[in-house]
């Protein structure tokens, strides 16, 4: 027999190749997201709303601190264990590890989470200085940049990774209803 290449093998368990999620399909998952988390901080809130009646009000930075680890447990509790929120089954997306295909760590979830919010929170503040007619001054220009670079990396990205997915080495796919 001569030197032919000889066909490599295929794995019968190896994964599908992933179909990249896109930004519209991205966008309407956050928004079911957006309003599954703002009703789970209001539920949350009852019980802190009723005691501040009896025992006074709290500071604000504690009710800030527990709004946010509401979301954290939320959006990280989710993306480690199953690799999607509520938000993102009805259009079947997952969140996994870029290079591997796993559910993400605790650590790339967390990293993913503090820079979605920080990318949010910019996008809040721009809508807000919209609204008001206050975007002629540099905290707007400099916040409205987050958001900015967040869509071009999904824009520009061979893998459509948006700037928190870039950082925490994930990425978006659709699974296979097959």
């Amino acid at each position: 027999m001569g030197s032919t290449k000889q066909e490599q093998p295929v794995e019968h368990n190896a994964r599908p190749q992933a179909v990249l999620a896109g930004f519209m399909v991205r966008f309407a998952a956050a928004l079911y997201d957006l309003g599954i988390i703002f009703a789970l901080a209001f539920l949350v809130f009852i019980p802190v709303t009723m005691a501040e009646q009896s025992l006074g009000e709290m500071p604000q930075w504690i009710k800030g601190m527990l709004a946010l680890t509401v979301f954290w447990a939320y959006f990280v509790g989710f993306w480690t264990r199953t690799g999607e929120t509520t938000g993102m089954r009805p259009w079947r997306l997952t969140v996994v590890m870029a290079n591997s295909g796993d559910i993400p760590s605790l650590a790339a979830a967390s990293i993913r989470f503090a820079v979605l919010m920080a990318t949010w929170l910019a996008a809040g503040f721009i809508l807000l200085s919209m609204l008001t007619g206050k975007t002629q001054n540099t905290a707007y220009a400099t916040v409205a940049l987050l958001p900015f670079i967040s869509l071009v990396c999904l824009a520009l990205t061979e893998k459509r990774q948006a700037l928190h997915d870039l950082l925490a080495g994930v990425i978006v796919v659709r699974r296979n209803t097959v």
